[in-house]
């Protein structure tokens, strides 16, 4: 996930900025990059295409588009700026970082990339409240001093509700993005709800609907993860 703090006083705050960033990704040259073609295309929202309940006509795919990028800066009255994006060292991350950063540079984002030890990453820029770190004012959202921008690691899990639920939803404990929407909300409230796929699909297309506009986070791709036991355990599917 690479989010977009919109608390954080960053050009970020305004959607079509975040937006440029999207159109500007070139998600096909981080699939065959990063995982040798092993992974799917993702379209910003975490809804996975083998879900039953996902929507394949919410939202368009989005494809690299400069031209649009260009556009939508322009729109917003950005020209170009300079802004840190802050990692860990696990995995893939530190080399999506650098296709992003190259990705951004053609529509004049300048973008320096703040990689440190996976030990330290979450506490230091991901969400300090959950580490003991006190907010400014106890009301506010569980990640409020989150990293302007910055990547962070998920794994799979059966159902999207975790990510929906801890990473997006208004005070969600994982919400590095300081994301608050009600229609989100009532979407996903409506999701668990719902007592068939068909009025699953039915929130989940709405779901899809508003990340893809808002673009809290960017979900480039799903990589397909792979693992091995041996022989001598049996029951392992």
């Amino acid at each position: 996930e690479i989010w977009f703090n919109i608390a954080a006083d960053t050009p970020f705050q305004e959607k079509a900025v975040r937006q440029a960033l999207a159109w500007a990704l070139d998600r096909q040259q981080m699939v065959d990059t990063l995982f040798a073609g092993r992974a799917e295309i993702g379209n910003d929202h975490p809804i996975l295409s083998s879900l039953p309940f996902f929507d394949p006509d919410a939202v368009p795919q989005r494809a690299r588009d400069i031209d649009q990028a260009r556009q939508l800066l322009a729109d917003a009255g950005v020209e170009g700026f300079s802004i840190a994006l802050q990692t860990g060292d696990l995995q893939d991350i530190p080399a999506l970082a650098a296709i992003v950063q190259q990705n951004a540079a053609e529509i004049g984002i300048d973008i320096q990339v703040d990689t440190q030890s996976n030990s330290t990453f979450y506490e230091a820029a991901w969400c300090p409240q959950l580490y003991g770190i006190e907010s400014s004012d106890p009301a506010t959202l569980p990640c409020e001093t989150a990293a302007g921008f910055g990547i962070v690691d998920y794994g799979h899990r059966p159902t999207p509700d975790v990510f929906l639920g801890s990473a997006l939803a208004t005070g969600g404990v994982w919400n590095s993005s300081n994301y608050a929407n009600p229609d989100f909300d009532a979407q996903l409230s409506a999701y668990r709800q719902a007592t068939d796929v068909e009025g699953q699909q039915q929130a989940i297309g709405q779901i899809q609907s508003i990340l893809w506009e808002d673009v809290p986070i960017m979900l480039p791709y799903f990589f397909n993860y792979l693992s091995g036991h041996a022989d001598t355990v049996s029951g392992v599917q």
